[in-house]
């Protein structure tokens, strides 16, 4: 069965194609992979593309922003801003051009809004020419025609209740959290839900208001897409002070956790004989095991986490990469520190150490995902 495709996913990806890349999606795995001309090859591998699983995205021209744009022009009911956006679009820089007129007639907001439902559908039609199975999230807000395929929905989204830890994992401009948190506490951000998970806001500003949007993942509890007008010429913009309150004014404060950047915890083992790589099968030594250092940094990683969790909640591993470096007898005292790294959302990522008397003897990092333990027990294959 081919994978369903978020078509608010697909847009977000469309969006990054250039002039040089080359953009695909693999139905069998779910994941968008690209390669751009002239790229070394030890960093990019254009023949893996060929295999049938492999479905080529829509090339920048394909998807014709500039032909967006006009038609964005044509929908301003201000016959000034109109035409004013319509001089812009003519001639060498008209891209450059036109995001210049939007900042100078205040219509950013009401740009990046149509921007965005154009590219989710140029998405749906791009999975139906290629009978790409897709979720009609998000499509509620396209003025388009209804969608061949009915499919069930996957329910209302999740409210935001994104952690502080989350936001200062993000790129970020260095003190605008804390900048951000003042913008919030002294009030007047405004802001409106424009489809699902996806709300555009005006900040205050030294005396001026700064246009913002942000897209939450589903379960609300992280940013998935975020514009700011302060970093319209970053590629990848990083979170600034106003997309900062924008989070926190809808949501309605920072969310009380203990989940914060920097938390660790320890604990300690004994390497006895049933804990060697001989006794494990993990070597032929009397040595303290690899997987056994591995299973020791996961506990502290969950001890990290034990003070972080609500009623009904538990922490999955899901990712180790880690080296042992130096061996350790039977007899050593180990001891594993789990630190956490990174927070997005659900994700935990740790930097994990091990070390005995004689110092390091393994390093690496470590991800957790927090779930339901009733609603992921359900996928658990008998």
């Amino acid at each position: 069965m081919l994978k369903k495709l978020d078509l608010s996913e697909a847009a977000g990806e469309f969006e990054m194609i250039g002039s040089e890349t080359h953009l695909f999606y693999n139905v069998e795995t779910g994941e968008f992979d690209f390669y751009i001309d002239f790229m070394e090859e030890d960093t990019a591998d254009p023949m893996k593309f060929e295999d049938d699983a492999w479905v080529a995205a829509p090339s920048q021209w394909d998807i014709g922003e500039y032909n967006i744009m006009t038609d964005f022009a044509e929908t301003v009911t201000d016959r000034q801003k109109r035409e004013l956006l319509s001089v812009a679009l003519h001639g060498k820089g008209a891209f450059r051009r036109f995001k210049d007129t939007l900042n100078r007639v205040r219509l950013v907001d009401e740009w990046y809004a149509y921007k965005r439902k154009a590219f989710i559908k140029a998405a749906r039609e791009w999975c139906e020419r290629n009978d790409i199975p897709y979720l009609l999230d998000n499509v509620e807000a396209i003025d388009a025609e209804p969608a061949q395929q009915p499919e069930p929905a996957k329910g209302e989204p999740h409210a935001p209740a994104v952690l502080l830890a989350t936001l200062e994992s993000h790129n970020h401009i260095v003190g605008d959290i804390e900048r951000g948190i003042k913008v919030f506490n002294n009030g007047g951000v405004e802001f409106e839900e424009s489809g699902y998970d996806f709300y555009l806001a005006r900040v205050p500003h030294k005396g001026d208001m700064k246009t913002v949007s942000v897209t939450f993942t589903h379960d609300g509890q992280d940013i998935k897409h975020h514009y700011c007008a302060c970093s319209r010429q970053d590629s990848e913009p990083p979170v600034c002070r106003h997309v900062v309150a924008t989070v926190l004014a809808i949501q309605g404060g920072i969310v009380a956790s203990s989940l914060a950047l920097g938390k660790d915890a320890t604990v300690r083992s004994t390497v006895t004989q049933d804990k060697t790589a001989k006794a494990v099968r993990s070597g032929s030594l009397d040595i303290f095991a690899t997987p056994m250092m591995i299973a020791l940094m996961e506990q502290a990683a969950c001890e990290c986490l034990s003070d972080c969790l609500n009623e009904g909640q538990t922490s999955v591993g899901s990712s180790v990469n880690v080296e042992h470096t130096k061996p350790s007898p039977v007899g050593a005292e180990i001891t594993a520190r789990a630190t956490i790294e990174f927070v997005f959302g659900s994700r935990v990522e740790f930097i994990v150490t091990a070390s005995d008397s004689s110092g390091e003897i393994g390093k690496g990092r470590h991800i957790r995902r927090i779930v339901d333990v009733e609603r992921f027990s359900r996928k658990i294959s008998c």
